[in-house]
């Protein structure tokens, strides 16, 4: 006797089953595609941003001769900052934080492109 779940050709599928696995995972189900597009050029935009700043303070804390340990430490307090949003990604991936809060990671990104802009400012006053 045959299954009446299996099927004797692959794509042949029985007309009682659905057309598509509803545990099948396609992309995140809480993101639509172009969501997720967007929040990828967002994370780009931050981490172009913090490149920027940092190799342009360690440069000026380079060149500079009296000041230039505060030119450095203004690259290392917004690598800081960066660390902490990193540790809050992987916390909502691991799912210690509820994904409602994902507004918050954008808040504190847009504070860390923020704060580029004006150590990038500093750094050339």
């Amino acid at each position: 006797m045959s299954d009446e779940r299996s099927s004797i050709l692959p794509g042949r599928q029985s007309s009682s089953t659905p057309s598509s696995d509803p545990d099948a995972i396609y992309h995140d189900s809480s993101q639509s595609p172009k969501a997720r597009l967007l929040q990828i050029l967002f994370v780009v935009t931050v981490i172009l941003m913090v490149l920027i700043s940092v190799i342009l303070s360690i440069y000026r804390g380079v060149i500079m001769e009296t000041a230039g340990s505060m030119y450095f430490m203004l690259g290392i307090s917004l690598v800081g900052f960066v660390i902490i949003e990193i540790c809050m990604i992987l916390f909502i991936r691991k799912g210690d934080l509820p994904k409602g809060k994902t507004w918050f990671l954008y808040f504190v990104g847009v504070c860390v492109i923020l704060e580029a802009i004006f150590t990038d400012v500093l750094l050339f006053q």
